[in-house]
């Protein structure tokens, strides 16, 4: 059985403000970005800050007519390293903001570096140290709310309350508990690197759940990298 997760979701009032026009813009980095797709990749989709900064232009693929991304295990203790763990279908809303040309763009310039290369991990995740940037554009933008505002903020919100909003909006909207699995690793993660390929149903009922999902719903408006910087 699938349950929400105990890290808190971002509520669509604290949205609002994080992703409001000027406030997104603020964030936004020269070189960086991250800054811009990192929220965006794990509010749509569920994924995780590390497999985010994993990623590389090959695990964006296209199958059976299907766009979706490759998450892959990189923990060795665990399974082998570069086995899949799962594959997420691409939502619309993240196609329509550019994503797909933006994974074009960096396979062209850029084949054989990860997507978000702009963070060295060092002897950290590179996902921690972008998690750290993000936590503090959070606080700072809490800090010029008036009271009555900081208030949607009382709960402690960071990075992973992202995967946790669209968790939850998954469950809220039925989707298929086995998808649910696929897509967020939140059971039993692994054993897609154990199982057989994926058959063309899987995919495509796959897609099915992920567009069923109204993104729209609880998430504010959304502007593309060059209509945000514009």
């Amino acid at each position: 059985m699938i349950t929400t997760p105990a890290t808190p979701p971002f509520t669509r009032e604290a949205l609002e403000i994080v992703f409001e026009k000027s406030n997104f813009k603020s964030f936004q980095k020269t070189g960086y970005r991250s800054h811009y797709w990192a929220p965006l990749l794990s509010a749509c989709s569920g994924t995780r800050r590390n497999e985010i900064f994993y990623l590389t232009p090959d695990d964006v693929l296209q199958q059976y007519g299907i766009w979706f991304i490759r998450i892959k295990a990189h923990d060795a203790k665990t399974v082998m390293s570069g086995s899949v763990i799962r594959d997420i279908p691409i939502h619309p809303t993240l196609q329509r903001l550019g994503f797909l040309e933006f994974v074009a763009e960096r396979r062209r310039t850029h084949p054989n570096e990860r997507l978000f290369s702009e963070y060295k991990a060092g002897q950290e995740h590179a996902g921690m140290v972008f998690s750290r940037a993000f936590v503090h554009w959070i606080k700072t933008t809490v800090r010029t709310l008036p009271d009555e505002k900081k208030r949607l903020f009382d709960a402690d919100f960071h990075f992973p309350s992202l995967r946790a909003l669209f968790s939850a909006e998954a469950l809220r909207s039925q989707k298929e508990a086995s998808a649910c699995r696929q897509n967020f690793g939140i059971s039993n993660g692994f054993q897609r690197a154990l199982d057989e390929a994926l058959t063309q149903d899987d995919f495509e009922n796959a897609d099915i759940e992920m567009r069923r999902m109204d993104l729209e719903s609880y998430l504010p408006m959304l502007y593309t990298y060059e209509e945000l910087m514009a």
